[in-house]
């Protein structure tokens, strides 16, 4: 009986394999490229080994960037090692293996997604085999994980879908960059470097996703720097309740009014002048008051939900100033040590056949020094609070290609990783460990105090238990509205207060904050719709723009080749002149390219050859149309000058 080739996305994977299959990887096997034994070989690639072809591999006169040559869209697509030594090294060696005679299956073992499915693809493809080969699926790098999905291994032509969708991104994407980057630079490039000062021909790099998200974040600059800031005024007055002693302040409330042809109240504040405001404390001075209504709620806050990629980049940039690709750099690291799930997640939820994995993370948890106590405690709560029926946390129709990113029961001191991977590793834990805990309570009041018919309103809020909040040991999280700190609860409903002070709050409206990459990222996965309210991300579902495993790379790519500034300290998002300057040149020819909507449309397309309600005929079709029409569109448009 042959042998069994195993082939990992990265050198630092196969070595988790080689513990599972008995393997010894030693320095020598590293240097050789593999290791082996009697029943069993492995192997790694170093990410991609293999890319498409540039256009000159098609035909040689596409080495010059010429405008008559476009659009170039090839019939068949070419494919070549990528140009690095160690990279056509390793490729070589993957390559023998494949084709050794006393090899009878292969193993595809890379990351278990579209781009890790990609990965290995090409190299099966490039290398020429015609062997039988399987596909390891696995959402983390445990032993018992790593062994299940070996036995488990499915056919490869089961996630031939998935590849589908994987070439057609990469065709999409060599086909929107080698074409658009042409013409731009051809026909704007030097009116560019005129513009900027610059003594060569500027090189306007265009791309599928990255030029979408350079749009959002020049159109947030413009938005900051257009706003007109707007003086409002409100009213505040200060009560002393007659018969129950309190001193307290109300805020007046402008009476709902009820929006034509619907039920629903207009919420849209109104914006008082000075003169209105004034006329409001004229009208109502010298007048008794009296306690109109006061309404004590216990209030409940639920655990948040579980980390997807995007949300964990941007809670550890929020938290920790950390740039969104160092967090997935950090994230991978941690998943290679087994030490939590896949980070590339959609996700924000656990598939009901983890369920089964909880007791033994918990156990595992348990004995981490930093944590011990917190995941102890969830023993006192009784019965695990989370089971296959918890829909908030637990939903196989919301799970993607894997799951919400939660720890192993592998854990590790914290005192041996550096600071950004404690820091990270400690997000993902107490956010997994908040979800067995009871949800928090809030003791609040809303008072209504009215004056001749005008009415004010006062707020508290304290916290009652802290239920899951007790893993963060922090207090209640500030709320927008006033809060007063007066006890407010005492005052009795109807009695007569005496009206001791009328003031004119002065206030002005606030241009919207600009990007930070962790703000960017979040836009980016909803369609360019940033929302504050992580419940209400949750709700909509969109294909957003780029992937859980693109978007870092996406904002660091604009970064590097000068088109935004990210600010090293606030991780603050800002366009270079040079990315201004190519979004207005694209608003004027081809402005559908900035468009988060389109972008994410694309994206959708991908999703659905990955699902099997399109096909990759169909999908082709539309892109070379649509390349086809705004390349012959953005020719006619050669005449527009910055």
């Amino acid at each position: 009986m042959g042998k069994k080739l195993y082939i990992t996305e990265k050198p630092s994977v196969a070595a988790s394999f080689a513990s599972v299959l008995g393997l010894q990887n030693t320095n020598a096997d590293r240097g050789r490229g593999y290791v082996e034994n009697q029943t069993s070989i492995i192997s790694w690639c170093f990410g991609h080994l293999v890319t498409l072809a540039y256009p000159d591999a098609y035909d040689p006169a596409y080495k010059s960037w010429k405008i008559e040559h476009l659009p170039i869209i090839p019939k068949e697509y070419k494919y070549k090692v990528i140009e690095n030594t160690g990279t056509k090294k390793q490729f070589e060696v993957i390559k023998q293996l494949m084709n050794r005679s006393d090899v009878d299956i292969i193993y595809s073992c890379t990351d278990s997604g579209r781009e890790g499915e990609y990965i290995f693809r090409l190299v099966y493809q490039q290398s020429g085999t015609n062997k039988p080969a399987k596909r390891v699926w696995i959402s983390s790098h445990t032993d018992e994980a790593v062994k299940k999905g070996i036995e488990e291994a499915k056919d490869l032509s089961e996630y031939d879908s998935l590849a589908k969708a994987a070439y057609c991104r990469a065709k999409e994407d060599w086909l929107f960059g080698m074409n658009f980057s042409r013409i731009y630079t051809c026909q704007y490039g030097k009116g560019l470097a005129n513009y900027l000062k610059e003594n060569k021909r500027s090189v306007i790099a265009i791309g599928r996703v990255m030029t979408c998200v350079l749009g959002l974040v020049v159109e947030r600059e413009l938005e900051i720097r257009n706003f007109v800031p707007k003086v409002h005024y409100g009213v505040m007055a200060d009560f002393q309740s007659q018969e129950s002693n309190v001193t307290y302040k109300g805020k007046w409330q402008p009476p709902t009014r009820k929006v034509k042809n619907t039920d629903k109240d207009d919420e849209e504040e109104k914006y008082l002048s000075q003169d209105e405001a004034q006329a409001i404390i004229d009208k109502l001075q010298g007048h008794e008051a009296f306690v109109k209504k006061v309404e004590i709620k216990v209030k409940k806050e639920q655990p948040p939900l579980l980390f997807n990629l995007a949300e964990l980049q941007s809670e550890a940039n929020k938290k920790f100033k950390l740039p969104v690709d160092k967090t997935l750099e950090i994230a991978q690291s941690l998943y290679e040590k087994k030490l939590i799930s896949y980070p590339r997640t959609d996700s924000r939820v656990m598939s009901t056949d983890v369920i089964q994995e909880i007791p033994k993370v918990l156990k595992g948890l348990s004995n981490n020094g930093t944590f011990s106590e917190a995941t102890l405690r969830i023993k006192d709560f009784g019965k695990l609070s989370v089971n296959k029926s918890t829909k908030r946390f637990v939903d196989d129709s919301k799970v993607t290609d894997h799951y919400a990113i939660i720890p192993t029961y592998m854990t590790s001191d914290l005192s041996r990783m550096n600071q950004d991977s404690r820091n990270v590793y400690s997000l993902i834990v107490k956010r997994f460990l908040a979800i067995f805990y009871p949800v928090a309570e809030f003791n609040t009041v809303k008072v209504e105090t009215d004056i001749k018919g005008e009415v004010f309103v006062t707020n508290s809020k304290t916290l009652k238990e802290a239920g899951w909040k007790e893993v963060y040991e922090v207090s209640p999280a500030k709320s927008e509205e006033e809060v007063s700190t007066s006890p407010i609860h005492m005052l009795i409903k109807k009695e007569n207060c005496e009206v001791t002070k009328f003031k004119l709050e002065q206030k002005e409206t606030k241009p919207p904050s600009r990007f930070s990459d962790g703000s960017l990222v979040l836009t980016m996965e909803k369609a360019g719709k940033y929302i504050e309210n992580e419940e209400l991300r949750e709700q909509i579902k969109t294909c957003g723009i780029g992937t859980s495993a693109t978007r870092a790379g996406i904002i660091k790519k604009l970064q590097d080749i000068g088109h935004i500034k990210i600010n090293p300290k606030s991780q603050i998002v800002t366009p270079e002149p040079k990315g201004e300057a190519i979004v207005e040149l694209l608003r004027r020819s081809a402005k559908e390219l900035l468009n988060p909507i389109l972008t994410a449309s694309w994206e959708k397309g991908l999703l659905m050859i990955q699902n099997k309600e399109t096909t990759e005929k169909v999908f082709d079709e539309k892109l070379v149309s649509y390349i086809t029409r705004t390349i012959d569109r953005v020719k006619k448009n050669k005449g527009i000058h910055l």
